[in-house]
């Protein structure tokens, strides 16, 4: 909604889910979610949209993204151990624009580090082109392309065919496909293949 100028449809589409999650976050839980568009939302637009600050300064402060979470639980818990870990497996990750602009991509290239007989390097590129909706429409397609050629495309295609590609981006992931004809992974279903 909001980069498509919808403002007051996501004030109140905001004003509904900090209504819904704040309660939780009130009594201590935590807001962990897999798309970086949506989750980092509640780090930063959502409390320049709200009128209720300290309702969205706590869930700001209360809200992680996948990898941080699942640093927290690899560092503090010995017991996770990768069953079914790859062997001698290159990897490389994209970090969906969001992400790289509020957050980075330490904790997920930290996650990646964890799991044994991966080698995870992160792919050094702009944005991939898609830029949420913008690339889905056709009369974006063109330019959309353009931009992802700029880095991403041509470095994706320099990696071997074997070279397993990650990136959280729902858009992201679509947009690599399209230009390069790569599949790409979430980091969660990384995790999930080798625990």
């Amino acid at each position: 909604m909001l980069s498509n100028g919808m403002i007051d449809a996501a004030k109140d589409n905001i004003a509904f889910n900090v209504e819904q999650i704040y309660p939780y976050v009130k009594n201590g839980a935590k807001l962990v979610g897999i798309e970086p568009s949506c989750v980092l939302g509640f780090l930063g637009d959502f409390g320049d949209l709200m009128e209720d600050e300290k309702k969205s300064s706590e869930i700001a402060q209360s809200t992680m993204l996948i990898e941080e979470f699942f640093l927290y639980a690899l560092e503090n818990n010995p017991d996770i151990v990768f069953e079914n870990p790859p062997e001698n497996q290159n990897a490389v990750l994209h970090g969906h624009c969001h992400q790289k602009a509020l957050v980075g991509t330490e904790a997920a290239m930290k996650v990646l580090e964890h799991i044994p007989g991966l080698h995870a390097s992160e792919v050094k590129s702009g944005c991939c082109g898609m830029a949420g909706s913008f690339g889905y429409l056709k009369d974006h397609y063109e330019i959309s392309m353009q931009i992802g050629e700029e880095t991403l495309f041509p470095q994706l295609r320099t990696e071997q065919e074997d070279t397993l590609v990650i990136t959280e981006g729902v858009s992201c992931r679509e947009q690599i496909e399209q230009g390069t004809g790569r599949k790409s992974k979430h980091l969660v279903q990384v995790i999930a293949d080798y625990l």
